[in-house]
């Protein structure tokens, strides 16, 4: 199993859409000391150094300021130095990954699970096999929810775990339109970044937070069910099914998919299929119907609805937004 640790930066530059696969020397070399000694690098170039670069980046909130990164990890063993900001990590999808030096685990984390990691706080990463990610790093500054966060992670030595579907559905809301460049929409991401942050505040203060802490067992069973369901989205997934793979009753298992990932089953299950069709529109140049189909749709109409739910677009103006309008309506 792969290790990884990380600890967050900040970066003021103007937004990056980089190939996360050419990380070789010549590429990174405008940010390694060797190349440049005499310039010390910045915490978000730190990460870049261990890291490589990533799919995604830049300013989310200018008045903030608010900058972000959208990471695709395969198995690796990386470390990356403490920097001096707080950062926010929302896993968006992939395996199971746990946290803590080897034998001294302190956390296990599924997709849509979120991490405040204090400033200064080493933590690293296990992941079982690719991970998709986002890294929000956040200002130094003293005042409204920013200060609440100080408060919470004041004499903090490890990362508060959650899981928070308005965070993760927010954060990723918050990536994709980054990814439409020059056509995103500045002032919803300036709204929307703070709906996230404050709802991270308001989660992590609440006596009754959702984070994710079932037993191992319970674990193991729900990356199965992950698994399922990513690999059977053109399918029906019904409870009874989904129970099955867990090898637990429906009403069980609803109670224990509830408590473990902030949202009932078929939420996370519609919320898969959508993340895959925004994928495949983005991605691809399948007609809309394929790609209905293919994630789970019973026609064209169903994901429109969906999709115009969710994201106040439908799925033909989506993939024309995003500069992906290659394929038939």
């Amino acid at each position: 199993m792969a290790r990884l640790a990380f600890t967050g930066g900040l970066n003021m530059g103007a937004m990056i859409v980089l190939p996360a696969l050419d990380n070789s020397p010549k590429k990174r070399s405008y940010l390694s000391k060797s190349a440049h000694p005499e310039i010390p690098m910045n915490p978000q170039q730190q990460v870049h150094e261990a890291l490589g670069l990533p799919m995604v980046g830049g300013m989310l909130c200018s008045e903030m300021p608010l900058y972000a990164e959208r990471y695709f990890l395969h198995e690796t063993d990386r470390v990356v130095p403490p920097v001096s900001v707080m950062a926010l990590l929302t896993q968006f999808g992939g395996s199971r990954v746990q946290e803590g030096m080897e034998g001294e685990l302190r956390s296990t984390s599924l997709p849509f699970v979120s991490l405040l990691m204090p400033a200064g706080c080493a933590t690293h990463w296990h992941y079982s096999g690719s991970v998709d990610f986002a890294v929000f790093y956040l200002p130094e500054r003293t005042d409204g929810v920013f200060q609440k966060l100080l408060e919470l992670c004041a004499d903090a030595q490890a990362p508060f775990s959650f899981s928070d579907a308005l965070v993760s559905a927010a954060a990723r809301q918050l990536m994709d339109e980054l990814n439409l460049g020059k056509k995103a929409d500045r002032g919803f991401m300036d709204r929307l970044s703070a709906v996230m942050l404050e709802q991270v505040c308001r989660v992590l203060r609440s006596d009754i937070t959702s984070g994710i802490n079932p037993p191992h067992i319970q674990l193991a069973r729900l990356q199965t069910v992950l698994v399922y369901i990513r690999e059977h989205l053109a399918q029906e997934l019904s409870i009874s099914q989904l129970a099955e793979q867990a090898e637990v009753s429906p009403a069980h298992f609803r109670r224990l998919f509830q408590n473990a990932m902030g949202m009932p089953p078929h939420r996370y299950v519609m919320n898969t299929r959508l993340e895959h069709a925004r994928d495949l529109l983005m991605q691809t140049d399948l007609p809309i119907l394929h790609i209905a189909l293919e994630c789970g749709f019973s026609t064209q109409s169903h994901l429109t609805a969906a999709f115009k739910t969710a994201h106040a677009t439908t799925p033909a103006q989506y993939r024309t937004q995003a500069g992906g309008s290659r394929g038939r309506a």
